[in-house]
């Protein structure tokens, strides 16, 4: 059927007619209606949940992010203890273990020829 004669059709029908008052019935009816509270609108509602998920997410993550790094500087100022005093420790043995500066000249297995540097003049050490 051809648009033409659908339209035509639709002419035929015979026309209803609202009752009396209805346009003012409606209208007073949309008046007395609330406004819709914002937590009835459920696409606002969603947005809402979405947003404060997120930044509950970033804030977790932010703790998260805070935390991680304190204990590697934590674990770094462990380390850098202890690196200073094992320095320590081979600082004192050193100084423990030089004596005065002496030269091996060699020897056999009776006499060991060794130079005690601290007696001779003019040397440079």
């Amino acid at each position: 059927m051809e648009d033409h004669g659908l339209g035509r059709l639709l002419r035929e029908l015979p026309g209803e007619r609202a009752r009396e008052g209805f346009t003012a019935r409606v209208l007073a009816r949309l008046d007395a209606r609330p406004e819709p509270s914002v937590w009835r609108r459920p696409r606002l509602v969603f947005a809402a949940a979405a947003l404060a998920a997120v930044m509950v997410s970033a804030g977790l993550l932010q703790v998260r992010a805070e935390r991680a790094e304190e204990v590697r500087k934590t674990e770094a100022r462990r380390v850098l203890r202890e690196l200073r005093s094992e320095h320590e420790s081979l600082k004192q043995e050193l100084q423990e273990l030089s004596g005065p500066p002496v030269i091996y000249l060699g020897g056999n297995e009776k006499v060991d020829l060794v130079v005690d540097l601290s007696r001779v003049q003019n040397a440079a050490f």
